[in-house]
């Protein structure tokens, strides 16, 4: 029963996460941004194709009610960072109304939605293998059928 309701549970994150981010893009709001820190994490990504990197780009956005809300996203590229995301520069982000902490820069990098198709189809296999039966075993007083 335990592997059951851990299979569900992390089925469903992964499924909301495949699925929630690209639900963002299309019912979210939109607001300008700014970039705030774009900073390189670890080394080289010891990829076929030498010096790309990981960075962690942090940017904050105004709601409509003036708060401010902040929100980071990873992107890769080669050792002068990525050249289209610097310290200052404006940017467009989408977020939930109800929720501004779900939020994301769109971009139209094929990789990251193919990526969350991946996440998606993975996390609803998990789901439908926690609703699955399991197959019944042959009990006391019953010979199992085995081919040959």
């Amino acid at each position: 029963m335990k592997t059951r309701v851990f299979l569900l549970l992390l089925g469903a994150v992964l499924v909301l996460w495949g699925a929630g981010l690209p639900m963002v893009l299309w019912l979210g709001a939109e607001a300008p941004g700014t970039v705030t820190q774009v900073r390189r994490q670890l080394g080289d990504r010891g990829e076929a194709i030498p010096n790309r990197y990981t960075y962690t780009i942090a940017y904050e956005f105004r709601l409509p009610n003036g708060q401010m809300a902040q929100g980071h996203t990873q992107r890769v590229g080669d050792f002068f960072a990525p050249r289209d995301m610097a310290v200052g520069k404006p940017v467009r982000v989408r977020y939930l109304p109800g929720a501004p902490w779900l939020n994301e820069i769109p971009t139209a990098h094929w990789a990251a939605g193919l990526e969350r198709a991946i996440v998606t189809v993975v996390g609803a296999g998990l789901v439908a293998l926690a609703f699955r039966q399991p197959k019944t075993m042959p009990g006391p007083g019953r010979r199992s059928r085995r081919p040959g």
